[in-house]
């Protein structure tokens, strides 16, 4: 069995600068989401690496840029 790759370690590289930032985009919104379990009093789930909560924690701390957040949201929604 095949571990999930871990979106927040995806997030990370891509801050490092080790992938483009249209092949972010494209990777995060066809990505495979778990459901969260919420916790009002965190912005970033500790203990879960494949929610949408981390794009959005990625957005607050400067990570990506809120445009890339909007373009991520439409083509996410776009496949749904």
């Amino acid at each position: 069995m095949t571990e999930k790759p871990s979106l927040r370690e995806y997030l990370r590289r891509y801050a490092k600068g080790g992938i483009p930032r249209e092949e972010m985009i494209a990777t995060i919104a066809a990505w495979d989401f778990e459901e969260e379990i919420q916790d009002d009093l965190v912005i970033e789930p500790t203990g879960q690496d494949n929610v949408f909560a981390l794009v959005n924690g990625a957005a607050l701390l400067g990570t990506i840029t809120d445009d890339d957040l909007d373009e991520i949201v439409r083509r996410k929604h776009a496949r749904d």
